[in-house]
């Protein structure tokens, strides 16, 4: 087995290179053993499926909750209408469940002392008579145990930041959107506004707790208590039971306006900036596809790079995916809930945009699939698996003016 030297130092996981005889079955089960948690099933919270960013993947595709290792084969075929044998998969992951990272651990810290600070009495006055029943639950069954070191793991490796971690080396985006305040005006109007304002009245009054003393950033700390319960422990936390399906929805948005106007089609430089893996993608493809003498070694049977939902995101915008004709705002909540642009679907943890090269009787074919369903490109729409030059020339502009330094170099700030 061949490593990249592209090692992650967050997730610690690593892109990786199969060669050899027979080796593409084996980058097959590569791919499809999941990164996320392997636990045994547990009771399911009604609101799982509106993690956003944080949702497991078995939400995605419940079928593994029964059995983690189930592979739904028939998705993974080429046209049949011609002769085809698989040579190639690239993938690009999303690492599995992770700990919360420092700045949601010290939320998680302050909401506890704050629940703290209310069953004891002192400093809190106003609790609802009665109304305090879900806190006291809350402080029976739950115990805080995350520690900022969670989020400080360090590894030895060589790291190759520039593939996996472009949005931090692009100026354009760092300056426009990441630097810039005005770049997430959507996601602030949306924080303070009526639905999240709702949410956090419904919150105050099931903790029996003056709706002041929570703030829209505990709330969410709340909310991702739930998730990472879930994620990481397989456990039904008592936090999901302070929040309802709409409420569940409300914060679901919330994450996903966040996501769409900082990492996708909200501003042209959040897809631009992953010029660098774009190009690394297709050149892969290029040399797996390329034509071949009969004494030529084999083309390496797979490439699998790992990285974080940042990664994703980007690469799936500059393909033209989940782009919704009318964009996500503060103002059109009631309006989206039918949006194609959903994180809890598209980025859980573990997920997974795949492309397998076939060797056809008209030449390579190319297949998308997202999360182990299958995609077609936008561009193409009516094939599942089209030509490959045919995908080559459809992003064409993107391969010839598409880089790391030319998309970079300026502000690309608008829709």
């Amino acid at each position: 087995m061949k490593t990249n030297s592209c090692l992650y130092q967050r997730t610690g996981m690593f892109p990786v290179c199969v060669s050899g005889t027979g080796a593409l079955t084996a980058a097959v089960c590569l791919l499809l053993c999941r990164l996320s948690s392997s636990s045994p099933p547990a009771p399911v919270p009604l609101i799982a499926s509106y993690f956003g960013t944080k949702t497991r993947y078995e939400e995605v595709n419940p079928h593994l909750l029964l059995d983690p290792l189930s592979v739904n084969r028939s998705v993974l075929k080429p046209p049949d209408t011609e002769r085809c044998s698989p040579v190639h998969i690239t993938a690009v992951i999303r690492h599995g469940s992770r700990f919360p990272t420092v700045k949601n651990i010290r939320r998680i810290q302050q909401l506890s002392d704050l629940l703290r600070e209310a069953s004891g009495g002192s400093g809190v006055s106003g609790v609802a008579e009665g109304s305090g029943d879900w806190l006291q639950d809350i402080q029976s069954r739950w115990v805080t145990w995350y520690t900022e070191d969670m989020d400080e793991v360090q590894y030895t490796h060589q790291l190759d930041d520039q593939l996996m971690r472009f949005f931090e080396h692009c100026r354009g985006y760092v300056d426009g959107v990441e630097k810039n305040r005005t770049a997430l005006a959507e996601v602030e109007k949306f924080k303070h506004g009526e639905e999240m304002e709702g949410v956090r009245k419904r919150m105050a009054e099931r903790l029996g707790l003056p709706h002041h003393r929570l703030t829209p950033d505990l709330v969410e700390a709340a909310f991702f208590l739930c998730s990472y319960e879930l994620s990481i422990k397989s456990l039904h936390s008592p936090w999901c039971f302070l929040f309802d399906q709409k409420d569940a929805q409300v914060l679901e948005y919330k994450s996903d306006l966040k996501q769409y106007w900082k990492r996708s089609h909200g501003h042209v430089i959040n897809g631009l900036s992953s010029c660098p893996l774009f190009h690394h993608v297709f050149r892969t493809l290029d040399k797996a596809g390329r034509p071949r003498r009969s004494s030529d070694a084999p083309p390496d049977p797979a490439s699998v790079l790992i990285g974080h939902a940042e990664t994703l995101l980007p690469f799936l915008s500059l393909l033209g995916l989940h782009k919704d004709e009318t964009p996500p705002t503060a103002a059109n909540y009631q309006s989206q809930h039918g949006r194609s642009f959903r994180t809890s679907r598209i980025v859980p943890y573990a997920a997974n945009v795949v492309l397998v090269l076939y060797d056809c009787e008209r030449g390579a074919r190319l297949q998308l699939l997202v999360n182990e369903s299958p995609v077609r490109f936008p561009p193409l729409p009516d094939e599942d698996a089209p030509l490959y030059r045919d995908v080559r020339a459809a992003y064409r502009p993107l391969l010839d003016g598409c880089s790391e330094h030319r998309g970079c170099e300026g502000r690309h700030t608008e829709l």
